[in-house]
């Protein structure tokens, strides 16, 4: 359970760098992908997730 907070701790801090540190830059970037195709998020997404998930599973066999 410890793992899990600070897994939700630390997507929470990453989150809010953007707005934090360029918040035009942050809000003209959401204008864009609002302006996407939903299959293009999804895809995008979807390649983001498997990337997040590769990057955990090496850190996890200590690669």
């Amino acid at each position: 359970m410890k793992v899990f907070v600070l897994a939700i701790g630390f997507m929470a801090v990453f989150e809010g760098l953007m707005p934090l540190v360029a918040p035009d830059w942050w809000q003209s970037q959401l204008r864009r992908i609002g302006d996407m195709p939903a299959s293009v998020v999804r895809r995008t997404a979807f390649a983001v997730v498997c990337l997040g998930l590769a990057v955990v599973w090496g850190a996890t066999l200590g690669l």
